[in-house]
């Protein structure tokens, strides 16, 4: 399981979402790169019992996901996905398509 993020070809910064030009160094070039795991910061319960989550990562990313397979709590590391699935252990689900960059 990973998610999907872009990162500059040219200064290697990490973004999520997509940006069209780094705002580190301005270029226009990006490759798409993945990243398996993160922290729980913060957990929100929704009212119909799901979870949703801020996830903190390496590279200074931080995720807005969907918690699948369980329940999350602050300092938790979860594992990432891009995957909806129902199937799954305890993993932060974060939405994204190709056809949406």
């Amino acid at each position: 399981m990973s998610a999907v993020f872009q990162r500059c070809a040219n200064c290697r910064a990490a973004y999520f979402p997509f940006r069209l030009i780094c705002s580190n160094c301005s270029d226009t070039s990006f490759i798409e790169d993945d990243i398996d795991f993160g922290e729980v910061e913060t957990v929100t319960q929704l009212s119909n019992g799901q979870q949703t989550a801020t996830i903190v990562c390496p590279e200074d990313l931080q995720f807005i996901v969907r918690i699948l397979g369980g329940t999350a709590r602050a300092g938790d590391r979860i594992n990432l996905t891009n995957t909806d699935s129902q199937e799954t252990a305890l993993a932060g689900y974060v939405p994204f398509q190709r056809n949406q960059i």
